[in-house]
């Protein structure tokens, strides 16, 4: 009687073929979010982080982005963190803030960072001296600043982003309820803002042609345009 032979033990090491579909509606950009982008730039000079993989479990990234909250390196697909430069008006903009505590004196620490989407975005008492270097400088995502109302895209890369910055101290998100919410609902009188990571996890619909967002309560809107 012929011994039965044992089933091969060799696997497929082949991957599976993906079958998410590309779409609109959610936003995806046309890398890998992933993996963080190369060569990208964007701002007058923009410095980009270096970071080759996600941050060790309980670490302070060097930069965070100034309207999401996260490192670096984010599981959401914010692209690359770059530092923008300063607006001329830069200590005018402090008006009406609390100023740092003097000079030479450390910047406020922030709250713990991390890539859950419960610690987007910044507590009530966050205030410029935490997101501005002294210099007037800001580290924004790729993604967070130019989905932002009133930043622009021109020759030079995205201008702008540090009013964004400001509009988001005293703009709360739809869907986390922290502030550094600066992308708007485009329907008409809407009064909503969301981080770039909450708008997909609230099912808004995102148009990667225009860079425009309708939240879940317009999508009839986002249908006709």
């Amino acid at each position: 009687m012929d011994e039965q032979k044992p089933p091969s033990e060799e696997k497929d090491t082949e991957a599976p073929a993906d079958g998410a579909v590309t779409s609109e509606e959610m936003g995806s950009a046309e890398e890998d979010p992933l993996k963080p982008p190369e060569g990208a730039s964007a701002g007058s000079e923009p410095e980009s982080t270096d970071r080759k993989g996600p941050p060790q479990a309980n670490s302070t990234p060097a930069h965070r982005c100034a309207l999401c909250n996260c490192g670096d390196w984010s599981l959401h697909g914010q692209r690359e963190l770059q530092r923008f430069e300063p607006a001329p008006d830069w200590p005018e903009r402090l008006a009406g803030y609390e100023p740092p505590e003097g000079p030479g004196q450390p910047r406020p620490e922030l709250e713990v960072v991390g890539n859950d989407l419960a610690q987007i975005g910044f507590s009530n008492q966050v205030t410029p001296a935490q997101l501005f270097e002294p210099t007037g400088h800001c580290w924004v995502h790729r993604w967070c600043a130019a989905w932002s109302a009133g930043v622009e895209q021109e020759a030079a890369g995205l201008a702008g982003v540090d009013r964004a910055v400001f509009s988001g101290i005293s703009q709360k998100c739809e869907h986390c309820q922290r502030m550094g919410a600066t992308i708007p609902c485009r329907a008409d009188g809407c009064p909503r803002f969301y981080h770039f990571p909450c708008a997909a996890a609230s099912g808004c619909f995102q148009s990667m042609k225009t860079l425009r967002l309708f939240c879940p309560e317009h999508m009839a809107e986002a249908m006709q345009m």
